[in-house]
């Protein structure tokens, strides 16, 4: 009985160890630092969102005067030849105009998007953080360094 007994503590002190030594290797693994930022805001904020956004409603503006051009020259237009040519002239010029438009937004709001995850990604940097998430993604936790990156932007 008594080599059972030896073999049962030398079993739970193995297991003792063993266990120990994996929680020290639990504790010690890096601490996950996780920020969030809420895009929206920042998006909001952005000089270079309200120029595209006036750009953009300037062009818009002045592709609705086109429109309004084009009804009233086909409107007072007596040849109806005349008219079906002038319409498919000026849908054509349209077309063209307002896919133009919507290229450049969507190229430029690529660029944007691009610049404003760089600086996030370098406030994530500088303050040691190995996580950024939007704030609409987070229920609860994270540090917010949105003021950081508008401070950033500016």
């Amino acid at each position: 009985m008594k080599k059972e007994n030896i073999w049962f503590v030398a079993a739970c002190a193995l297991f003792f160890i063993g266990g120990y030594t994996m929680n020290d290797v639990a504790i010690s693994l890096p601490r996950y630092k996780v920020a969030v930022v809420d895009i929206t805001k920042v998006m909001e904020q952005s000089k270079d969102i309200k120029n595209l956004k006036s750009s953009q409603d300037k062009q818009l503006q002045e592709l609705q005067t086109l429109i309004s051009k084009a009804q009233n020259e086909i409107a007072n237009t007596q040849d109806e030849q005349k008219a079906i040519q002038l319409q498919a002239n000026y849908s054509k010029e349209i077309e063209t105009k307002r896919n133009a438009i919507d290229e450049e937004y969507s190229k430029k709001i690529v660029q944007i998007t691009s610049n404003i995850k760089n600086l996030v990604a370098t406030q994530a940097k500088k303050f040691d953080y190995n996580l950024v998430l939007p704030t609409g993604m987070v229920i609860s936790g994270g540090e917010d360094i949105t003021n950081n990156v508008l401070k950033e932007m500016q």
